[in-house]
């Protein structure tokens, strides 16, 4: 990026050329009885020509404020802007900030969650949200659709608030929202409220007597479940696991017991093609992980037999699991069991009765959780090989089976196909 220096007037920022292609000029306010020291011209390769200040705040960062472009803003119309950006800026006034409030006002929650998907990056790479995220989220402010058959299905968990300004939603707008969607489970209404709390504290909204403030009445507020298992749900996963064997064989109980045996996040299975299964080794592989690598399970015997009897007659490039009745599956061994759980807590169950059986590392590589930073020996000495991987996984399944053994002992339960 180049720079000159020179009084502005009509006739040399008329007489300017434009740079190389792809390059941006930036030119100087100097030198002139009327010239406004700070006051910019960028010109780009497309002709271009943008006004701006770029100063410090009082006790802030250097920032960029916009003026206008020319001509539409004249060279005397710049210069009083200027003299005035330059002045809030010397008493700590951000004109950027300011323009960002003014902005973010009229932002409807549909809009701010657009802004949220494209530009929130994670904490720990810095990477954007996977698509798949970004899907969830737009979809909790998207209108009902009409299903294949006719039926008209369920809006948004939040769209009762997407074309509502961001600013403007009241603390009593979020409970109703939130009390309509406990109707359609607590798992719904969480997850709806986490992803509500996330956008609002992005775009820095705090809604008074909110029910996400931290000040706010515990009797007013709406806790978020976290995702994970109650000790309920531990005790019980012998009689669980006799009630999904009682039933008959389907790609829906399939993977529902490779799920509880792997560990696996509950999308992960859906994706995984015949082509990415060693049948021969007993390894399956997952691809693009939510810690954007790949992550191989080394099957124990248990969940080994699960892959050969879904993969047969299969080509390489089928799914392993289709489970199109997943939730009526999982309705009837609710029913059947009293036990209330999701494809989600499977996952947090595998960690709680690997926990006491395994090492911490081999924990951490069979759930492909990455190695933090700050930890020196688990990123530079402690490796775990497959072999040792493998043995962890068949010791969860082992002590599943032998819970169930127990349970099948005190209880039978009866299922009817």
């Amino acid at each position: 990026m180049s720079s000159q220096r020179f009084n502005f007037t009509k006739a040399s920022l008329d007489a300017l050329p434009l740079p190389e292609t792809g390059k941006r000029t930036t030119y100087y306010d100097s030198d002139g009885s009327e010239s406004v020291r700070g006051l910019q011209l960028r010109v780009t390769s497309n002709g271009t020509k943008s006004f701006s200040v770029f100063a410090r705040s009082a006790g802030g960062k250097p920032e960029r404020v916009s003026l206008g472009k020319y001509p539409d803003v004249s060279i005397e119309q710049a210069r009083r802007k200027a003299k005035k950006a330059l002045a809030d800026l010397a008493d700590g006034k951000s004109p950027s900030a300011a323009k960002r409030a003014t902005k973010v006002e009229s932002l409807t929650l549909a809009q701010a969650m657009a802004v949220y998907v494209e530009n929130k990056r994670r904490k720990s790479d810095k990477k954007p949200l996977k698509q798949r995220t970004k899907d969830d989220y737009l979809e909790m402010v998207a209108p009902a659709k009409v299903k294949p058959g006719g039926a008209l299905g369920a809006a948004g968990g939040l769209y009762a608030l997407a074309h509502k300004p961001i600013r403007s939603i009241t603390a009593r707008e979020i409970k109703a929202v939130n009390d309509a969607n406990l109707t359609r489970g607590e798992r719904v209404a969480g997850y709806a409220m986490q992803v509500l709390r996330a956008v609002l504290n992005y775009h820095g909204i705090v809604v008074p007597h909110g029910p996400f403030n931290k000040d706010t009445p515990q009797v007013d507020r709406i806790d978020i479940p976290q995702s994970g298992v109650n000790e309920h749900w531990i005790e019980s996963i012998g009689r669980w696991w006799n009630a999904v064997n009682a039933l008959p064989v389907s790609p829906a109980t399939d993977y529902l017991k490779f799920t509880a045996l792997t560990g696996c996040r509950p999308a992960e299975p859906l994706k995984v093609l015949i082509s990415d299964c060693d049948l021969d080794n007993g390894r399956v592989s997952l691809k693009d992980t939510k810690n954007r690598r790949d992550h191989t399970l080394a099957l124990s015997t248990q969940a080994w037999e699960i892959v050969k009897r879904q993969a047969e007659g299969k080509a390489s490039t089928d799914h392993l699991f289709t489970p199109r009745n997943l939730q009526q599956t999982i309705q009837t061994l609710v029913n059947v069991t009293g036990i209330k759980f999701s494809a989600k807590i499977l996952r947090a169950t595998f960690a709680s009765h690997a926990e006491p059986l395994v090492s911490t590392y081999v924990l951490k590589g069979m759930m492909n959780h990455t190695v933090q930073s700050n930890d020196v020996t688990g990123r530079n000495y402690v490796k775990k090989s497959e072999a040792e991987l493998r043995a962890g996984w068949q010791c969860v399944a082992d002590f599943i089976e032998a819970q169930a053994e127990a349970a099948n002992a005190d209880n039978v339960i009866p299922i009817r196909a």
